[in-house]
Formats: C-alpha cells, sequence, structure tokens
C-alpha cells in the first residue's frame, strides 16, 4: 500500500449522510459535504485514509503526523457519485474490536469524519486476457472494481471468502471469470480456510505465464497463496498484486509496522 501517496493528498472533512446495513458484517456509511466537491472521478477500487479519532475523543483530528495525529485506517472506495458528492465506504464490523471498527459500528448519520486519499488501485494491469481474484469481506469492493474495469475477453477465476450470503450481492459478474464462494462461519478454521483456498488453486492447473494475480486476504493467507504461485505456478513476482488486509490475532497498527519491516 502506497501510504505517501495518501498522505500527499488532501484532508477533507466530511458528514455522514446516509447508513447502509449491508450484513450483520457490513455496514456501508456514505460520506457528503462540500469538500468532496472536487474528488476525483472513477476511483472505485482505490483507497482512501479514514481519519479515526482517538479513544475518548469526539473531535475530528485533521492530524496526519505527530503526536497527536488521528488513528489512520486505509478503506476501499465502492463509490463514489460525483453528482450528489457521496462517497461510499464498507466497514466490516461485528467480527473483532478497534478503533476503526468499533467506531464504524456506534456511527450515527450526521456525524463528522475526515478522510485523506485517495491512494492508487491495487493492481492496475488490465490490458491481458488471463487473471486471477483472490478477497475476502474486506477487500470485496476492491475485487469488484477489479472485474469492471477487465477487458470483456478475460478469463480466469474469482476466489471470495465472505462472512454472509448477503454480502455476495456486492461482487459484480463477469461472463468469462467463474466466481468460488466460501461462506464462513464459526466452525470454519483458519487451517481450512487456507487449504480450501489452495484446493481451488490446485483445481486450476497450469495457470498462463501472463496471468495477473490480485491478492487482498489475511496476512497468513496471502503469503501461502504467493508463495504457491511464485513457486508452484512459477509466475513472475510483477503480476501478482498483494496486500495482506488484515492480521489474525494482530491489531491494525501493530500489523502496519510488521509490514514496513517485512512486506509480504
Amino acid at each position: 500500500m502506497n501510504n505517501q501517496s495518501a498522505k500527499k493528498s488532501p484532508t477533507r472533512l466530511t458528514y455522514i449522510s446516509d447508513i447502509i446495513e449491508i450484513s450483520p458484517y457490513l455496514r456501508r456509511l456514505v460520506l457528503s459535504g462540500e469538500q468532496l466537491a472536487n474528488f476525483p472521478a472513477d476511483q472505485q477500487g482505490a483507497y482512501v485514509k479514514v481519519l479515526i479519532p482517538q479513544p475518548g475523543e469526539t473531535n475530528v483530528n485533521m492530524t496526519l503526523t505527530g503526536p497527536n495525529a488521528a488513528i489512520k485506517r486505509s478503506y476501499t472506495i465502492r463509490e463514489f457519485d460525483p453528482v450528489r458528492g457521496q462517497l461510499s465506504l464498507d466497514f466490516v464490523i461485528n467480527k473483532h474490536t478497534g478503533p476503526a471498527t468499533d467506531w464504524a459500528k456506534l456511527a450515527n448519520v450526521g456525524d463528522t469524519v475526515a478522510i485523506a486519499g485517495p491512494g492508487p488501485l491495487k493492481m492496475n494491469r488490465f490490458d491481458v486476457n488471463d487473471y486471477l481474484l483472490f478477497g475476502d469481506s474486506t477487500s470485496i469492493n476492491a475485487v469488484d472494481a477489479l472485474v469492471k474495469r477487465l477487458p470483456a475477453t478475460a478469463k480466469g477465476h474469482i476466489i471470495m471468502l465472505v462472512n454472509s450470503q448477503q454480502e455476495q450481492t456486492l461482487l459484480s459478474q463477469h461472463p468469462l471469470l467463474k466466481t468460488h464462494w466460501l461462506v464462513l462461519n464459526d466452525s470454519i478454521t483458519a487451517e481450512q480456510q487456507i487449504a480450501w483456498l489452495l484446493d481451488k488453486l490446485e483445481l486450476f492447473g497450469d495457470l498462463p505465464a501472463v496471468t495477473q494475480v490480485f491478492v487482498g486476504l489475511e496476512a497468513t493467507q496471502v503469503r501461502v497463496i504467493k508463495q504457491y504461485l511464485l513457486e508452484q505456478q512459477q509466475l513472475p513476482l510483477s503480476s501478482i498484486s498483494a496486500t495482506g488486509y488484515w492480521k489474525r490475532n494482530t491489531d491494525a497498527d501493530t500489523f502496519g509496522k510488521q509490514k514496513q519491516m517485512q512486506p509480504l
């Protein structure tokens, strides 16, 4: 993730104009405000930094750096409506605790929130015909944006892990890409999830050498898939766009530091 891009972009003060409950685990906040008037169009799938107040604070903190900086979390843009000036972001809730998910769960229409960005797309090559896209509830909007940008001749597979069946409606259909779903529940262990992902990869057989890959999953899952693609499929590293959106049993700040020290 290119944090520098978001830091150099303007910080905008917005307010929550609508809240949509996508599922018991996914909540959409629609942001509005005059400062979105010059927000760039066609940014679906890119990300913004959401500036979360420090615990115990209610005032919006527009500070990006320093000891009093706001808590920053990256969220993929689901949609930006330039006519209405509305920016839609989806937040995973009721699966874990943390500053962003706790804030999003308790947010109300009318609450103010600051954002910085947008940052770039994770994958930006759309001139080949073979694709492999991995995502989960945290990255489904990124995958959806990529599907919409792929050529009509593109073929391949989309592999998704989601927290509820309702979330399947968020993913656009592509005529030549086959989508594989695993709806998670408490009985499906982390090890079983990885086994399911690897089983799918093995079923696909040999991938074309030009295959472009996006992986937006939990950090351990990202490492396993990336290793498989590099070692078993011998895809070039340049063809794989892999981002750990979160790490099991690790808070976002710690995970961010770990990624800086040892990128996935």
